[in-house]
């Protein structure tokens, strides 16, 4: 398998697209640690990795908070000896005309998406500097069709994590660590998407949040000084398999 034997550490990984990744990552042979604050959906998806006879390990972990992001890079190194990738996919979303919007719903948007990838990343980056491996995939948006009425705070938010993305690729190119984006293409059918769309969600038209997966393994797989910096379209990714050649 790809990934036998590595361990991935995946953020938001109690629903939708992390936990579509966290499941795709133990069926191509890593072990698994669940980081999110639902400890019961996390059990849930732990439970499934276990009947693919890999380990998953569940943390609780608001990625917001410095403190628990430290512990759940330990305790990941603690139950696995190592890190060889993350995904930041940890989300939370806000649809509402700049106007209305307080400065608690911002930061609480920024302090997720945003704060909680820098922090997830810092707290890894030490294992993976040292071991001059390692693979980081920060969960983003397809911008140009979040440029909409409403989704201020979240496209703002998008942008500040692709952009982080492309910077960390370039300061991390000299330890072998890879840091690249990766967004379905489109609105994927997740409940954080359905509370955000209403009944534009609920119309049909959702990507299956699986949709991610291959271009998320691929990136995983990837040895040191591979494809870094790139922002990918998982549509694109999946119909156009010259895309992904000489991954993983």
């Amino acid at each position: 398998m790809r990934l036998d034997m590595q361990t991935v550490v995946v953020t938001g990984a109690s629903r939708g697209l992390g936990r579509a990744i966290a499941l795709a990552m133990a069926e191509e042979g890593a072990n698994v640690v669940l980081a999110a604050r639902d400890g019961q959906a996390l059990n849930a998806v732990a439970a499934m990795i276990d009947q693919l006879g890999r380990a998953a390990l569940v943390v609780c972990c608001d990625v917001r908070e410095p403190n628990a992001v430290t512990a759940l890079a330990e305790r990941a190194i603690s139950e696995f000896g190592q890190i060889d990738t993350l995904v930041n996919s940890a989300g939370l979303a806000l649809r509402r005309p700049i106007a209305e919007v307080t400065v608690t719903e911002w930061d609480d948007v920024f302090n997720t998406l945003v704060r909680g990838t820098m922090l997830a990343t810092q707290a890894v980056l030490p294992a993976m500097i040292a071991r001059k491996r390692g693979n980081i995939i920060n969960l983003a948006a397809p911008l140009e069709r979040i440029e909409l009425p409403g989704f201020a705070t979240y496209t703002a938010a998008k942008y500040a994590i692709a952009g982080l993305t492309k910077t960390l690729a370039k300061e991390l190119r000299r330890y072998n660590i890879n840091v690249n984006g990766l967004h379905p293409g489109g609105f994927a059918d997740t409940q954080m998407v359905r509370e955000m769309m209403g009944n534009a969600g609920a119309s049909g038209g959702l990507l299956d949040p699986s949709i991610v997966t291959p271009a998320a393994v691929a990136l995983a797989a990837q040895p040191g000084r591979g494809l870094s910096g790139d922002i990918i379209d998982a549509i694109a990714w999946n119909t156009d398999p010259g895309l992904g050649a000489g991954l993983g």
